[in-house]
């Protein structure tokens, strides 16, 4: 009897509650890697995050961890495709391979799947003042329309549905930009935030998330304030700050399908392993484990060497801000004497890295960046002078032009080499070999890779250029992935695979040398004309290394040195960014200033320890 009246009060107290009660504020984790396709998504994306999910799976609960990678194959199930590029050398050879690329949970990281996942999982959990950590580690690359803005290169290579099996194609619309990534993280966000790390291509556009892409100058700096500085009417940006490998235009370094220990770098490697603590190859404990993006972003930009240009959210709204005061510093404007001051005080700051107001945050970047500039005076010490007393217009000298502009075909009046190559190919080597190979008539050319060869001529014969190529891609690769076996391992064929991938890497070598021993004057001819193009370049030799520092992670790195152009275009990028948040306390910016210091504390939230 007591428990059916208990049974009733319960039943009653439910019937007066909400209909849906507001879920307790939760963090959540998020790894999205793995685009593109079986050609270009490489080793080194798996690498980074096989590691990534490993650290999630081991630190936070399962129902706030979320990973798209790739195709989402995952341990235990039947692979969907492989999906992940590796090469390896053999022979004398570089070789391609593919193997899928399981992880725990994994999902596709494709369009569908992240931003559902967004909207009725991950979003929901951080909305009453959680905290989404968001890793991506995926390609990226600038949209194609207008106005241009970075996007995330996602799972592009997908199954036509009305041919299961087969019928596979690239979907070039499986991209995630700036402003739809942004649209649904208002729409769900809440109370919420967002800290993150990219060390895609173009990364740096996903500042944008929740810095301004346009800043208005206050109208009393002015006697008659000009259109272009009049304020906008955008609506308030959401709580999003985080790294990136790079800026919004650039490329990103250390993509690999082929990653070594010693020749590994890149944002790519050096943030997770700071952030981790862990060496990427083996997983095991290397370094030490940083408490927040902050922490291990300090560490990756200290040994950075290559084409990145790491930065903050905090330094690209300062950055913005630089813009702006550039464009007074030209003078068109009536300025008051006041704000004029402060421009010539923010000029001399940018020609000499110096600042000097009294203001503890401001300062403890200066230092920061101080030790990066020290780091790449180290790193070349050709460009010492440059980075520690040159002015501006030295530091855009040594990085040149913004963009270059490409010379007119034939505009010297000289032939294009390159024309030269396509004859020698088409008109005097490609009919001699291509008879030899239907006539079976190439010794050592049998199988699989003779197969395998015809393909190709057929191909060639519809137009397709295989030889002779522009990209950095080589051509074959496709035909390699899907006509090696490596495509489907549940079908896969050892000595095909060997056999096809041999053929692929060293078919230019082996046609042109083939070339030089015929018996006709004109093909020997034009096979000499090809050799410079396709002779095998040697391995290069091992590289040198440098001990790491202090709680560094302990991998060997390439001491190759760092490019000037880099070094000048980082210098300088510092040099602006402090310089404009100085002119911001010249000037009492109070707004701005609040929005800065508001980025900085996001950026540095500590990252759970689990």
């Amino acid at each position: 009897m007591l428990l059916s009246v208990i049974f009733r009060r319960l039943l009653l107290l439910s019937l007066c509650l909400p209909a849906v009660l507001p879920l307790a504020a939760r963090d959540a984790y998020v790894l999205i890697s793995g685009g593109g396709t079986p050609l270009n998504n490489n080793n080194s994306q798996y690498l980074q995050a096989r590691a990534i999910a490993a650290f999630f799976e081991q630190n936070y609960p399962k129902e706030q961890t979320w990973v798209f990678f790739g195709v989402g194959n995952r341990p235990g199930e039947p692979v969907k495709i492989a999906d992940t590029r590796r090469q390896y050398k053999a022979d004398g050879l570089v070789l391609e391979s593919w193997v899928p690329g399981p992880l725990a949970d994994n999902r596709p990281a494709t369009r569908e799947s992240i931003l559902t996942a967004l909207r009725e999982e991950i979003l929901p959990t951080v909305a009453e003042g959680g905290t989404l950590y968001l890793f991506v580690g995926d390609h990226g690359e600038l949209s194609r329309g207008e106005p241009r803005e970075s996007t995330i290169t996602l799972w592009q290579l997908k199954q036509d549905p009305a041919r299961p099996g087969s019928g596979w194609f690239t979907d070039d619309n499986e991209v995630l930009g700036v402003a739809e990534l942004q649209a649904v993280l208002r729409e769900g966000l809440g109370k919420g935030r967002v800290v993150f790390c990219m060390t895609q291509c173009h990364s740096g556009g996903f500042h944008f998330l929740g810095v301004p892409r346009t800043v208005a100058p206050n109208s009393d700096w002015f006697v008659t304030v000009p259109v272009w500085a009049m304020p906008g009417e955008d609506a308030p940006l959401p709580p999003i700050a985080g790294y990136t490998a790079t800026d919004e235009a650039s490329l990103a370094a250390g993509c690999d399908p082929d990653p070594d220990p010693d020749r590994w770098a890149g944002y790519e490697r050096f943030l997770p392993e700071n952030l981790l603590g862990l060496d990427l190859f083996t997983r095991e404990p290397a370094g030490v484990r940083r408490d927040s993006f902050a922490e291990a972003h300090e560490e990756a930009v200290l040994v950075n060497r290559t084409i990145d240009k790491p930065r903050a959210s905090s330094e690209q709204f300062l950055e913005q801000w630089a813009g702006v005061i550039d464009r007074l510093l030209t003078g068109e404007d009536e300025l008051t004497p006041e704000v004029r001051g402060h421009l010539e005080t923010y000029r001399m700051a940018v020609d000499t890295g110096r600042v000097t107001a009294e203001d503890a945050a401001l300062q403890e970047r200066a230092a920061q960046f101080s030790r990066f500039i020290t780091r790449l005076t180290e790193q070349n010490t050709t460009v010492k002078n440059l980075l520690l007393n040159g002015t501006r217009a030295e530091l855009e000298r040594t990085m040149g032009p913004a963009a270059t502009r490409p010379g007119r075909p034939g505009a010297s009046g000289r032939r294009n080499p390159r024309e030269d190559l396509e004859k020698a190919w088409k008109e005097g080597l490609r009919p001699a070999w291509k008879a030899a190979v239907l006539a079976g008539e190439v010794a050592g050319l049998t199988g699989p890779a003779l197969d395998f060869e015809k393909r190709l001529l057929a191909q060639e014969d519809r137009g397709r250029n295989l030889m002779i190529y522009r990209s950095w891609q080589n051509p074959l690769l496709n035909d390699i992935f899907w006509q090696s076996s490596y495509a489907f391992p549940d079908r896969f064929d050892a000595e095909r695979a060997d056999a096809v991938t041999r053929w692929g890497a060293e078919r230019r070598q082996f046609i042109q040398a083939w070339g030089e021993m015929a018996d006709d004057t004109e093909v020997r001819a034009a096979a000499a004309t090809l050799a410079p193009m396709f002779r095998r370049r040697p391995a290069p030799p091992p590289p040198a290394t440098e001990a790491p520092g202090p709680g560094a992670v302990t991998t060997n790195v390439s001491l190759r040195p760092l490019s000037p152009r880099t070094a000048a275009e980082r210098t300088l990028f510092y040099r602006r960014v402090l310089a404009a948040w100085e002119f911001l306390l010249a000037t009492g910016e109070k707004p701005a200033l609040d929005e800065l210091h508001a980025l900085i504390a996001l950026e540095r939230t500590p990252l759970p320890r689990g």
